[in-house]
């Protein structure tokens, strides 16, 4: 299969960028709602994290007419078969049917671009589900794994070289995340907490 090298890789920091706001934004939401903090400098940081997951992600599996990085763009030559390959691990793995799929999909389009992107005054919509998006992430990890495996197997001369895609699997970048972030954001929100307490100049140790 034929597919584009170049996309890919940017393809691929974006939704890994989308994983990492997503956390961002869980971590900091409860351990904001769990001190009973009244800040507006977290609310905005906490919104700005949940904001940045939505675009993130509709760059790559939302409308794939104007964003040069969906992964429809992936191959121009065979973009036929990738589509069918990635619709039908989509099912498999995310328990999504096309009609749950496409319903999720207008829902994460329209918050991104009637909310997040663009404002429409008489927005009332509730948030998406972002963990049905961060499974779809999920999967178009494990999917993409296995064409570059394909690649490499078949020799074919389009293909990532290993040169050029280390990363490890997203679900060991999220473990990596809580092992190393939780603690220190719980830290920040803490010491926001204490502050507003005692009135006491706002330092870190």
């Amino acid at each position: 299969m034929h597919y584009d090298p170049d996309v890919f890789l940017e393809q691929f920091s974006i939704v890994k960028r989308f994983v990492y706001h997503l956390f961002y934004y869980r971590t900091l939401h409860a351990s904001y709602k769990r001190h009973e903090i009244q800040s507006e400098f977290w609310v905005h940081t906490i919104d700005a994290h949940l904001s940045q997951a939505a675009i993130s992600w509709c760059m790559v599996f939302g409308s794939h007419g104007c964003n040069p990085t969906h992964w429809k763009k992936l191959s121009q030559l065979n973009s036929q078969e990738i589509e069918k390959s990635f619709r039908a691990g989509l099912v498999t793995h995310t328990s999504l049917d096309m009609r749950a799929w496409e319903k999720y999909w207008k829902e994460m389009n329209e918050f991104r671009n009637e909310y997040v992107a663009h404002r429409h005054i008489s927005f009332q919509k509730p948030v998406p589900d972002f963990e049905v998006a961060l499974k779809i992430a999920h999967y178009y990890d494990d999917w993409i794994r296995s064409l570059i495996a394909k690649g490499h197997s078949q020799e074919e001369e389009q293909f990532i070289p290993p040169a050029t895609f280390d990363e490890p699997p997203l679900r060991e970048s999220e473990r990596f995340l809580r092992e190393e972030a939780s603690l220190m954001i719980d830290q920040f929100l803490k010491h926001t907490k204490k502050h507003q307490n005692d009135e006491s100049p706002y330092s870190f140790p």
